[in-house]
C-alpha cells in the first residue's frame, strides 16, 4: 500500500513538472498596460512554450536636407523573427498607419512583414508582442525610428533648399567646397564643413576690399510646410578674430533672426512678418566651436536669417577688428 502512494506521488510531481500551468501575471500597472497590448490566447490549436519578441527593420535612422516636409514620406519595412507564437502586435508610434497598432498572425504574411511611413521628425518608439496559447512576450525600443532636418551647407539661389547670400556678392559667404572659378575652391582650415563669412570682402582677381565689406552680409534660407509641431534648431559656431582688439566694443558679431510666414485663411496669400531676433553674440569669447539650441516657434513656413555684422569703424571706415565666422552642423530636430 505504502509503496503504491509513493509511486502515485512521484508520478504526480513528474506530471507536473513536465507540464506547465499558465499563471496569470501580478496586477501590476506594468502587466496591466501589458494585457492590454497582447495575452495568452487560450486557444488549443495554438503552440505553448515560451515566446520571445524580436524583429528587423530597414531602416530607422533618418537625416533629411529638404526645407520642405509635406511631400515627404520615409518608409520602414519592419519583419518580425519571433518563433514559437501564433499571434502578435505592432505599435508604430509617430508613423502615418491608421491605426498605429496593427494586430495579425503568423498566416498573414503581410503582418508578418509590413511597412509604414513616417512623415514629421522626431523619435518615435516601435512596440512588438507576441502570443501563443499559454505565453506572451513584448518589446519596446525606445526612439527607435528617428527623423531630423540636418542641413546641406550649400549656398545656391537656384535650389529652394540651399541658403541665399545677401548682398549677392558670392563670397560674403562661402559653402564648404564652394569655388568661383572651376581652378579654385575656397577652403578655411579653422572652421571644415561650415558655412564661412571671412573677415574681409575682397576682389578675387585685384584683391581690392569690396564696398559691400562693412555691409551687415546675410545668410537666409526658407522652409516651407515644415510641420507646426514644436522643435529645436541646433548649430555650431565660431567666431575667429584676425587680432584680438585691445579696445572691446560692443557691437553684434553674428546673430540669428525668424522671419514667420503667416497665412490668414483658406484661399488668403500668404505675408512675411517682420522678423525679429532669436539669438545673437556680441562677445569676443569664442575661439571654438560652440553648440547652441533655440526653440523655434511652431509655425509651419519660416525664414532663417544668420547675419555677420562688421566690427567699429575707424575714421577711414576700416574695420578696426575683423573677424570670420564659421557655422556649422545646423539640424532642425524635434523638441522634448
Amino acid at each position: 500500500m505504502m509503496r503504491n502512494l509513493i509511486s502515485l506521488f512521484l508520478w504526480s510531481a513528474f506530471l507536473f513538472s513536465c507540464t506547465k500551468e499558465f499563471v496569470p501575471p501580478e496586477n501590476t500597472e506594468a502587466n496591466a498596460n501589458l494585457l492590454a497590448i497582447i495575452a495568452p490566447s487560450g486557444n488549443p490549436d495554438h503552440k505553448t512554450g515560451p515566446v520571445q519578441a524580436s524583429f528587423l527593420s530597414s531602416n530607422s535612422v533618418f537625416s533629411l536636407a529638404s526645407s520642405t516636409l509635406s511631400d515627404l514620406d520615409f518608409p520602414v519595412r519592419f519583419i518580425s523573427t519571433a518563433q514559437n507564437n501564433n499571434s502578435f502586435v505592432w505599435i508604430f508610434e509617430g508613423s502615418t498607419a491608421s491605426p498605429t497598432t496593427l494586430r495579425g498572425n503568423t498566416s498573414s504574411a503581410s503582418s508578418v512583414a509590413t511597412q509604414v511611413f513616417y512623415q514629421k521628425l522626431g523619435s518615435f518608439d516601435v512596440v512588438h508582442a507576441v502570443a501563443n496559447k499559454t505565453d506572451f512576450n513584448f518589446i519596446r525600443k525606445k526612439d527607435y525610428v528617428s527623423i531630423e532636418f540636418r542641413d546641406n551647407l550649400t549656398i545656391d539661389s537656384t535650389d529652394d533648399d540651399s541658403w541665399t547670400v545677401l548682398p549677392a556678392e558670392s563670397n560674403g559667404w562661402i559653402a564648404p567646397g564652394a569655388s568661383s572659378t572651376p581652378s579654385k575652391t575656397y577652403t578655411y582650415a579653422p572652421c571644415e564643413e561650415s558655412l564661412v563669412a571671412f573677415h574681409t570682402l575682397r576682389n578675387q582677381v585685384t584683391g581690392e576690399v569690396l564696398g559691400a565689406n562693412n555691409d551687415n552680409h546675410k545668410l537666409s534660407k526658407s522652409f516651407r510646410s515644415f510641420g507646426d509641431e514644436p522643435k529645436n534648431l541646433v548649430f555650431e559656431y565660431k567666431i575667429d578674430f584676425v587680432a584680438l582688439p585691445t579696445v572691446v566694443d560692443e557691437n553684434p558679431k553674428i546673430s540669428l533672426s525668424y522671419n514667420p510666414i503667416i497665412t490668414p485663411g483658406s484661399g488668403s496669400i500668404p505675408f512675411e512678418t517682420d522678423p525679429y531676433e532669436l539669438w545673437s553674440d556680441v562677445t569676443y569669447d569664442v575661439t571654438r566651436f560652440r553648440q547652441v539650441i533655440i526653440p523655434l516657434p511652431n509655425l509651419s513656413d519660416f525664414d532663417l536669417v544668420f547675419i555677420k555684422y562688421p566690427s567699429a569703424l575707424n575714421e577711414n571706415d576700416e574695420q578696426l577688428n575683423p573677424f570670420t565666422v564659421c557655422i556649422r552642423d545646423i539640424r532642425i530636430v524635434a523638441s522634448e
